[in-house]
């Protein structure tokens, strides 16, 4: 059986084709700076059978970008008959009350869907035009979404509860979901994996620092106790368009003072802060430390990023009263040594060590780069959020009546 996994972020569309069970890798690639200011062009790095290749192409929306993927997989392969998809699966941020675990959606579910808007504005409208638009052109083939706070599910309620009148909290389901989830628990069992350790053994903090979303995560022994991420994914890190923790009385005085609704202030909380709103010249961080040497404001921008990661830290440090892992993930944390290094300079004193030349020569997979007297174990660990979404989603479907006829 293949699975197209579909993972839509605020500014990338990654998509693979996998043949279930055996997590072969048919087709995979990313779009990136899909939808957002930047100083370079969008493009689409595209991998068929170990062929790479790579397109600068204007992305303006997520559909086209996916469009544009469809045209890369099936014009340019049509005699390939290992090039397939009998079923489509979503990473879905949060999937409010209605659904739960990897979760199929038929079209009469995209009303429900739309409910989530209000928790999670920059993605679920993204996410929610790709299913409507999968949903219309491929009718017969099923839809699956597997939601991104599944794994926050058990963070203690000391840590998940906010400070608010109890009757609002109850009538909206309030309390910290963290998100990312997918993504962390996948690190969290490959880095287990990587130091031979049962996770039950250990203390995690991972940082998925992405191109459009980032957030940090503790985990303990296995499960997620704490997120930066907290109901909705714009709290926590300063992230590309996203403010991040910021004064909510702050927001009450600029929407007074200069008439705005909430949907205004929101829009300019998730679409028009963060890296954007500093560095001005993109919401791409990569290109704030290419120019810091021109403006400013880059440099402003990275040193404002960089101390929010390294707060977070801090606290999750004292919370699990010493970490024994630190793990770096997903675009930026792969592919920015110098972030990497900036994070841990001068965290010596929670045993963060990290070795700058292991770190500046990084080049793929699972990597140590901590130094030999570093008490914490720093990796380098690239995320497969796709993989754990086509694992689910097979487990999902061989326990389905439904997928008989697909799986036999």
């Amino acid at each position: 059986m293949n699975v197209l996994v579909l993972n839509c972020g605020s500014s990338s569309l990654k998509y693979r084709i996998i043949k279930m069970p055996v997590e072969t890798d048919i087709v995979n690639g990313e779009a990136q700076r899909v939808g957002i200011k930047s100083a370079d062009t969008s493009f689409i790095t595209h991998t068929v059978k170990g062929q790479n290749s790579t397109l600068n192409i204007d992305l303006p929306t997520h559909v086209d970008a996916f469009k544009k993927v469809l045209q890369l997989i099936f014009e340019n392969h049509k005699n390939d008959e290992d090039i397939y998809f009998d079923c489509i699966a979503h990473r879905y941020v949060n999937s409010g009350e209605h659904f739960s675990g990897a979760s199929r959606i038929f079209p009469e579910d995209l009303e429900k869907l739309q409910e989530t808007f209000d928790i999670t504005p920059l993605h679920g409208p993204i996410i929610y035009e790709v299913i409507k638009f999968c949903s219309e052109e491929y009718r017969d083939i099923p839809q699956y979404i597997l939601a991104d706070n599944g794994f926050h599910s058990n963070i203690p309620a000391k840590y998940s509860t906010y400070a608010l009148p109890l009757d609002l909290i109850k009538k909206h389901h309030i309390k910290r979901m963290g998100y990312h989830g997918i993504s962390h628990q996948y690190v969290m069992q490959e880095a287990c994996n990587f130091l031979d350790q049962d996770a039950q053994t250990l203390k995690i903090i991972s940082c998925h620092l992405g191109t459009g979303g980032s957030s940090v995560c503790a985990i303990q022994f296995g499960k997620s106790v704490n997120s930066s991420m907290g109901f909705t994914p714009l709290e926590g890190l300063m992230m590309n368009t996203r403010s991040g923790d910021i004064d909510a009385g702050m927001i009450f005085n600029i929407m007074y003072n200069n008439g705005l609704n909430a949907s205004e202030a929101e829009n300019i909380l998730n679409k028009k802060s963060g890296v954007l709103s500093i560095f001005k010249e993109s919401s791409d961080l990569r290109d704030a430390l290419k120019g810091r040497d021109k403006n400013p404001n880059a440099e402003m921008a990275l040193e404002m990023y960089v101390r929010r990661i390294k707060k977070y830290i801090g606290n999750y440090m004292i919370q699990l009263k010493k970490a024994d892992v630190l793990i770096f993930t997903d675009t930026l944390g792969i592919g920015m040594p110098a972030i990497r290094n900036a994070i841990c300079k001068g965290m010596e004193y929670f045993g963060i060590r990290i070795d700058k030349h292991l770190n500046k020569n990084y080049q793929c997979g699972i990597l140590d780069v901590s130094m030999a007297d570093s008490e914490v174990k720093i990796l380098i660990v690239p995320n497969n959020e796709e993989l754990m979404i086509a694992r689910e989603v097979f487990k999902k479907m061989s326990s389905s009546k439904e997928a008989k006829n697909i799986l036999s």
